[in-house]
């Protein structure tokens, strides 16, 4: 008997070990999102714009596609630099204190020329992953898509 008593307060003590300590604790993990379970894919479409002549951060182009991230106001330009039928995309994941918190698309269905603008909203400091991508629609399927790029919010 003396066993499963030990054996009882041991499995609770492990089980308390994993939950908050505070009430405050569970409170703020709910209210800033931290802990909490990743969001749903979020899929934008780019609405036309023109991007900034500066404080963008342009990788290199892939054929077909050009893409910019504009950290004062966490927006990504899109540009389908080729008439080919294909869309260009940004895909992007979102990561704070080292976990994945969100991940989505923007994507340029506007045609060949047209630069398109996706309006994100990151906390600040956190780490964006992206690639670029030239994907046919029409087709469902991926034609081209770039090295994975880090970015700072």
């Amino acid at each position: 008997m003396r066993r499963l008593r030990v054996f009882a307060s041991g499995v609770a003590a492990l089980a308390l070990a994993f939950l908050p300590t505070t009430a405050t604790a569970a409170q703020e993990l709910a209210a800033d999102g931290e802990g909490a379970s990743v969001a749903a894919y979020e899929i934008d479409k780019a609405k036309k714009g023109t991007p900034p002549s500066s404080g963008v951060i342009c990788p290199p182009d892939i054929p077909g596609a050009r893409v910019c991230f504009e950290p004062y106001g966490d927006k990504w330009w899109v540009k389908d630099t080729a008439a080919d039928g294909a869309s260009a995309v940004v895909t992007w994941r979102n990561y704070r204190n080292g976990s994945l918190y969100r991940s989505g698309q923007c994507e340029n269905r506007m045609g060949s020329g047209t630069w398109g603008v996706c309006n994100k909203n990151y906390y600040e400091g956190s780490d964006l992953l992206f690639q670029i991508h030239v994907y046919d629609f029409s087709e469902g399927k991926e034609i081209r898509y770039s090295n994975v790029v880090g970015v700072r919010a």
